[in-house]
């Protein structure tokens, strides 16, 4: 393979619709980490419910009508024309009604209403969020610059997560009430948490909405109807002709399954350590610099060496770092730098290489079926989700250590390498 560098510089224009989307990812951030959490503890806190019946009916409803939504809301958006552009009235009325109801939940006087507000409105409004908000780039960025288009994104997604991560910690300070069974927080905080969460949603699609330029309908391709795009995920001509792609389905959902056999457990995994706040403070306070620093050049390396060139290796050495883990003591004050490095390596692979593999679906995508196969990426990702969770759960059954689950998840890491090398490199200034 002759290699040839690809840099075009990226214009202030085109910079600054960047940023808005990154700000759209934050967004995201901020909303899924509040839905997966505090909609779950709010069932426990306030209405008093019996957990092990309740989140897992709330949370499997909210999963299937993820997948139904996204997909739908996918193919409806590739065929719609407005002067506004195609994916930006799904933005603002997804943000609009998801944020507004996001803040509405914590007002649920009972089960019942919460499954109305979580599962059927927000199910539907932040599908369609998410479906303006994935299309973005391959939409507004032309296939050059994704590279370094993900890593802006990914950037301020990070800053979302730490944002959710902040908020946690004042909902525990300032509305936290100790009981016989730890803390629970009150009413109030749910009132705060998801008010801010509903009001940043709102904003930032609001800011989508008027400030991001999409193509106008004449520059898009010719519309289709729903049933046939839906009828043809189904065509054997369609699987053809976008081989690479599933080609990379199947090693993303091997991938993905990996990070899903880790993400679930990492908290518990955390707090299992015992670590001291100051500690953690320190170990997190330098990874997380070097994490932003790598996903940057991830970015800037897709752009000019093409987008596989460094997704290998990269998976390598972090796989490294994940066998350091299970054999640290948090005891010894030695161990910190290894934690370092060892949580440095997790988190690469679970946020910095979405930089590259991110580009490289995007660069897959049909233009004119670009939300329907964004909506088939994400059935792929629940599916992972689903599969590595399982594994991971089991791991810890028989192996008896949280911890080992870091042992497991490189397995998946490694095997997905032979697949990701069959997919053909999407950088046209890359010759094959």
């Amino acid at each position: 393979m002759q290699i040839t560098k690809s840099n075009k510089k990226i214009s202030r224009f085109l910079l600054f619709q960047i940023i808005l989307i990154g700000l759209l990812y934050s967004a995201a951030a901020v909303f899924g980490f509040i839905e997966a959490e505090f909609f779950n503890t709010y069932l426990d806190h306030v209405l008093e419910l019996n957990v092990a019946v309740a989140v897992p009916i709330m949370v499997n409803l909210s999963a299937v009508m993820g997948l139904v939504m996204n997909l739908c809301l996918g193919i409806l958006s590739d065929n719609t024309r407005t002067r506004f552009g195609r994916r930006k009235p799904y933005l603002i009325s997804g943000g609009l009604i998801a944020g507004t109801f996001m803040f509405l939940f914590a007002y649920s006087p009972n089960f019942f209403i919460c499954i109305i507000i979580d599962v059927i409105i927000i199910g539907i409004a932040s599908n369609a969020f998410y479906v303006a908000q994935r299309a973005l780039i391959p939409d507004v960025v032309e296939i050059e610059k994704r590279g370094r288009a993900n890593g802006i994104a990914w950037i301020f997604f990070i800053f979302g997560m730490v944002f959710s991560l902040a908020l946690f910690l004042i909902l525990n300070e300032f509305f936290g009430t100790s009981t016989e069974d730890g803390v629970i927080i009150r009413q109030e905080g749910y009132v705060f948490a998801l008010g801010i969460g509903g009001i940043f949603t709102i904003i930032t699609s609001l800011i989508g909405f008027f400030f991001i330029k999409e193509k106008k309908p004449h520059e898009l391709p010719p519309k289709r109807s729903f049933f046939k795009d839906f009828k043809d995920i189904f065509n054997i001509e369609e699987l053809r002709e976008n081989k690479d792609f599933y080609k990379l389905v199947i090693a993303m959902t091997i991938f993905n399954s990996g990070i899903a056999v880790i993400q679930p457990f990492l908290f518990i995994y955390i707090f299992s350590l015992g670590f001291a706040t100051t500690d953690l403070l320190l170990i997190l306070g330098i990874a997380m610099p070097f994490l932003l620093i790598i996903i940057y050049l991830l970015g800037q390396l897709a752009d000019k060496y093409g987008r596989k060139k460094f997704i290998i290796p990269t998976i390598l050495l972090a796989c490294i770092g994940f066998y350091i883990l299970p054999f640290l003591n948090p005891s010894n004050i030695l161990s910190i730098p290894f934690y370092i490095i060892g949580f440095l390596c997790v988190l690469i692979n679970i946020f910095a290489l979405l930089t590259p593999l991110n580009a490289l679906s995007q660069d897959l995508l049909p233009e004119d079926k670009r939300g329907k196969f964004l909506g088939i990426l994400n059935i792929i990702q629940t599916i992972s989700q689903n599969i590595g969770v399982s594994i991971g759960g089991l791991a810890i059954a028989f192996l008896g250590d949280v911890v080992w689950i870091f042992a497991i998840a490189p397995i998946f890491f490694i095997l997905s390498i032979p697949i990701f090398l069959k997919v053909k490199e999407t950088l046209p200034s890359i010759d094959q």
